[in-house]
């Protein structure tokens, strides 16, 4: 999870893609009908393409730094502190809002693939700080 997430901060990918078993199981906090549009379920690799590419659309990754990672038999679980910029698509430059949560991943790993991952997050918080970008400065 360590190595992964800190490639994921560099905008690097490739770790991820590598470690996600085939039949991936991927969920987020809300479902597909939710606020954001990387909410939900999505199954497989190209599933796992899908939602990061939702995902890259509005929200470019400055800080995830672990606070704590813990694991038991096929179970780990991270705490991380994530900081963000978010930027509606096709929205006016100047509207970008910075972003920052704390988020919980949990992911069910077996002969280093990861089967499931779950991301936990204030989702109330976010849209707040979300809602802000919304009015020009």
């Amino acid at each position: 999870m360590r190595r992964v997430m800190a490639a994921f901060e560099k905008g690097d990918l490739e770790p991820l893609f590598k470690a996600i078993d085939e039949g991936i199981v991927w969920k987020t906090a809300s479902t597909r009908a939710g606020d954001f549009r990387f909410s939900g379920e999505y199954r497989n690799r190209a599933g796992v393409v899908e939602v990061m590419s939702k995902f890259a659309m509005s929200y470019f990754v400055r800080r995830f730094a672990p606070r704590e990672i813990l694991s038991s038999g096929e179970i780990v679980w991270g705490l991380f502190d994530v900081e963000m910029t978010y930027q509606p698509m096709a929205e006016n430059p100047q509207w970008r809002r910075p972003v920052a949560l704390e988020c919980a991943m949990r992911w069910r790993v077996k002969d280093g693939r990861i089967l499931e991952h779950q991301a936990f997050y204030d989702t109330a918080s976010m849209l707040a700080q979300q809602a802000e970008s919304a009015r020009p400065s």
